[in-house]
């Protein structure tokens, strides 16, 4: 049987700056657990035919809504991008960030944020 309970502060990703640990990936949805380094990064993009829904459990940052746009987004949030919408986020606090994120339905496909100015 799959598992269908999860702890989500037992499951947050402790290795590297910024880590995905996917929780669930059944048939039609792709659950991940991001744990996101003060500084860093999940970078403005976009999925042109699928819904990310993002649920903030910890720490603060600047959500990306255009390549341009953003908004403070502190745990408690939830964070709606349709297909083709920008999204992203920067940790722009002193503490890790992690994000609880859905995206369906599958296969997912992303594509680079047009007109974001990639650091680096």
């Amino acid at each position: 049987m799959n598992e269908r309970i999860f702890k989500i502060f037992d499951a947050i990703p402790s290795k590297g700056r910024t880590y995905r640990e996917v929780l669930h990936n059944p048939e039609n949805h792709d659950i991940n657990l991001w744990r996101v380094s003060p500084g860093d990064w999940i970078y403005p993009h976009i999925h042109p035919q699928n819904d990310d829904i993002w649920y903030i459990v910890l720490g603060v940052g600047e959500y990306y809504i255009t390549s341009k746009e953003k908004i403070a987004v502190k745990p408690g949030d939830i964070a709606v991008a349709s297909p083709g919408d920008v999204h992203g986020i920067f940790n722009s606090g002193s503490e890790v960030l992690v994000v609880f994120s859905v995206l369906f339905p599958l296969p997912v496909e992303m594509v680079d944020a047009p007109g974001f100015e990639y650091p680096g």
